[in-house]
């Protein structure tokens, strides 16, 4: 993990509760079982979080209900864990309501400078340059 860039106490609080009480999107979730967008809801559902997959296309990812997209997400969602392609990252928190979606966390391969700064600009609480399933093992 990049000391440059902790995580903010609210989160480590968050992903403390391993139970269902802790909701964690991820954008970018895939049914391909090489991909961490697969790796990754499979990683966290094992650990005991409710993980709520987003991706257009699937309909069941580690045998979870799929959602088309974040909009379609039913609330609460505590963290918004991206693992897209940067361009497609832009995108998407170009889309998301910052009232709504408080904390995103863009793993590695997900953003860029420009990324990390809009994201910073836009959302109270934004984790880069650190994965959440390594986090999460403490």
């Amino acid at each position: 993990m990049d000391t440059q860039h902790p995580i903010p106490q609210a989160v480590t609080d968050r992903l403390a509760v391993k139970t269902a009480e802790t909701r964690i999107a991820v954008v970018g979730a895939s049914t391909n079982p090489e991909k961490y967008g697969n790796i990754i809801p499979g990683n966290l559902k094992g650990k005991g979080y409710t993980v709520l997959p987003v991706n257009p296309k699937a309909t069941e990812i580690q045998g979870l209900p799929v959602y088309a997209s974040p909009a379609a997400l039913p609330d609460p969602v505590h963290i918004v864990d991206m693992v897209t392609p940067p361009k497609v990252t832009r995108a998407v928190l170009e889309a998301l309501d910052p009232d709504r979606f408080k904390t995103i966390w863009l793993q590695d391969g997900s953003f860029d400078d420009e990324i990390v700064a809009f994201a910073e600009a836009k959302f109270d609480t934004v984790v880069h340059h650190a994965c959440i399933m390594v986090v999460t093992n403490y």
